[in-house]
Order: structure tokens, then C-alpha cells, then sequence
């Protein structure tokens, strides 16, 4: 099986939001965080980390959500290590300097003459690229009400008796009580804003059963998902939930169960175990009286996803003239030498 792959977070109105600090502080791994300038590396020590050592257990890989071919995350589940980039904007510190984090600083190896004679251009764009992403804050604000709205909308239709009898017969079928423990609903991102539009990480559930819901309404899936997660649970079974980034709070979008192999995803052109037809959870009538301010949302909701992610493509285009300057400041042959010696020491 491949890699399990996620986004280690995603853009939100109020910044970038990642709940990855619950792995780092789970007690179950060694952290090393990174740090270092944009284009000093951190991406590709993390892909031959991943390279090197994917035959020594599960591997999952965290994608960055500002470029999606760049890596922001590692962990290492059989050798109990997490390499993470620890630089804005998902900033993380050492708790317990030494003890279950260390540090990696990839500054070590740029020459600072050579930045420093380039100051201005470096705070120039690094203001530019703020600049763009404060104004992707302000479209993901609006999309975020859009979205409110139609949910709210949906909600006043709900069905939510209905719905609860549907999510339990659902759960006892797809997961049989396992007896001894209660499973864990952990959060992870699996589809996100990019500069390349919405993208979801269709590896985090490569291979497993697909139950799609097809709600132009947004208001069943979360409290099918969130019900369901719940179920699961109860039975014994670890969850992983992802949240819709287009909503305010931590709305669900996705659910997997990976013991039972299966995920519950929201409709797209993949085949599927089952389409669940969200409709029948709505009052037909009431959600009749509200179609034309949902539709007039919808409309809304896309054009401003659309300038969000030119506004992404923009600052990933900043961003990329700022990494060319700190490319050319930095000694890669040194950061190769200490990736190997890395990767011996944990091969050891």
C-alpha cells in the first residue's frame, strides 16, 4: 500500500489552522523540527527522509497547502519520529527541548553575506507574499458566511430523528462492535485550498470502501459524519475526520475508518461502494422555500473560491522568487551530508 498522504493544515479567515500538535505532543514520538528560510531544503530532506525510510513501517506524508508538491510533514510511525517544518505559517517550538523535540536549523548552512546584501528585496517580497495571503483571509471570510448560510438553511430542514436512525443502522453494519476499547477521533486534512484550486489527498483513503453523500445543502454530512465518527468509536474503532475548510468552525467533510476500510467522502467522480442521498434527510417543502438563496450562495461560494485560488497562485508565485534568493545563499552539499548521516543514525 502507498503512503498515507494529508495536508498538515489549511488556510482559515482567521490564518493557517493545523492540528498537528496533537501528534507532536501524543508522548508517542521524537520530533524534529525544522527550521530555515523559504527554498532552504526542508521539503527535500523530509521526501529522501520518506525515501530512505519507507520500508521501516508506516509512513505518513504532510503536504503543504500554499504549494502541494512541497512537503511540511513526516512521521515515521514504526520508528516512532516525526520531522515536521517548524517556520510560518505553522510555527512550532520545542516543549521539551531535547527530551521529544530537537531542532533542525537549516540556517546553519546559507551564507548570511550574501542574504544580507539582498535584505531588500528579501523584506520586499516576504511583505507581498503577507499581503496576498491577508487578502485570501478576506475571501475565505466571505466564503465561509456563504457557506454558514446554506448550512443554516439545510439545518432548518433537517430531519435530524431520521437521520439519527439512518446513522445507527449505518454503523452496525459497517462496523461490528469490537469488545475492549473505545477508538479515538483524531483530525487530520485531507483536501484543502491550493494554488492549484481545491485538492483533496485521495491516498489518505486509497484502496478503502467509498460511501459518497451527495447534500447540496452541506447540513447532513456534518451531523452524518460527526454522528457516525461517534458510532464508530463507541465500537471500538479509530477514527480520522477532516474538516471542511469552506466552514466556519470544524464542520466534517470526510471520515475514514481505515480497520474497517472504509471511507465516507462527499460525491465526486471516483466510484463508490454507495451514494447516500442526502436529500431524504431534508424537508422537501421547507428546503423548497429556501432553494433560490441556496443556489444564489452556491453561485457566490465558487466565484469567491476562484478568486481565492488566483490570490494563491499569486503569492505562490512571490514566494517562489524569494526561495530563488535563499537557493542561491545556501550549501546544499552540506544539508546532503547531514540528511545521510540522519538517516544512518535512524536506520541504526
Amino acid at each position: 500500500m502507498s503512503n498515507r498522504t494529508y495536508f498538515l493544515g489549511c488556510p482559515t479567515p482567521d490564518g493557517f489552522e493545523t492540528h498537528f500538535s496533537d501528534e507532536i505532543r501524543s508522548g508517542r514520538y521524537l520530533t524534529y523540527i525544522i527550521k530555515g528560510g523559504p527554498g532552504t531544503g526542508k521539503s527535500t530532506v523530509m521526501k529522501r527522509l520518506a525515501s530512505a525510510l519507507g520500508d521501516t513501517g508506516p509512513v505518513e506524508l504532510y503536504y503543504c497547502s500554499s504549494d502541494p508538491s512541497s512537503l511540511d510533514a513526516v512521521i515515521f510511525r514504526g520508528l516512532g519520529v516525526i520531522f515536521v517544518d517548524g517556520t510560518s505559517p505553522h510555527v512550532f517550538e520545542p516543549k521539551y527541548p531535547g527530551a521529544s523535540e530537537r531542532l533542525l536549523d537549516l540556517g546553519r548552512f546559507w551564507d548570511p553575506e550574501k542574504l544580507r546584501s539582498r535584505a531588500d528585496e528579501i523584506i520586499k517580497l516576504s511583505d507581498e507574499n503577507s499581503k496576498l495571503h491577508e487578502r485570501v483571509r478576506r475571501y475565505l471570510g466571505a466564503i465561509s458566511s456563504l457557506g454558514a448560510d446554506i448550512s443554516a438553511a439545510g439545518e432548518a430542514a433537517l430531519l435530524s430523528q431520521k437521520l439519527e436512525s439512518y446513522a445507527g443502522r449505518l454503523s452496525a453494519k459497517l462496523f461490528p462492535k469490537k469488545p475492549g476499547r473505545r477508538g479515538e477521533i483524531a483530525l487530520r486534512q485531507i483536501t484543502s485550498l491550493t494554488p492549484k484550486g481545491v485538492i483533496t489527498q485521495e491516498a489518505a483513503f486509497e484502496g478503502m470502501k467509498r460511501y459518497v453523500i451527495s447534500d447540496p445543502c452541506l447540513s447532513v454530512t456534518d451531523a452524518l459524519l460527526k454522528r457516525v465518527s461517534q458510532l464508530a468509536a463507541s465500537a471500538g474503532y479509530d477514527v480520522i475526520a477532516s474538516k471542511n475548510v469552506f466552514l466556519p468552525g470544524c464542520a466534517y467533510e470526510q471520515v475514514l475508518v481505515p480497520e474497517a476500510n472504509v471511507a465516507l467522502l462527499p460525491q465526486g467522480k471516483e466510484p463508490s461502494e454507495a451514494v447516500i442521498n442526502a436529500l431524504r434527510f431534508y424537508d422537501r417543502e421547507l428546503l423548497r422555500e429556501r432553494r433560490r438563496r441556496i443556489t444564489f450562495n452556491a453561485g457566490l461560494r465558487r466565484e469567491m473560491i476562484a478568486a481565492a485560488v488566483d490570490t494563491l497562485s499569486e503569492a505562490k508565485s512571490v514566494h517562489d522568487s524569494l526561495e530563488r534568493i535563499y537557493i542561491e545563499a545556501m550549501d546544499f552539499s552540506a544539508v546532503e551530508a547531514m540528511t545521510e548521516e540522519m538517516i544512518g543514525r535512524l536506520k541504526g
